[in-house]
């Protein structure tokens, strides 16, 4: 069960990055911190 929960997180942060980040692929703004979850930065 959690897994799942984990792919529709991570789907969300991509559609975010897609609309918010200039290069998806390389975000500035929404940042993965692995073992710890996501963080924004200004």
């Amino acid at each position: 069960m959690r897994a799942g929960k984990t792919n529709y997180l991570r789907v969300h942060m991509a559609q975010l990055r897609r609309k918010l980040e200039d290069d998806p692929a390389h975000p500035r703004y929404l940042i993965t911190e692995p073992g710890m979850g996501y963080r924004v930065e200004a």
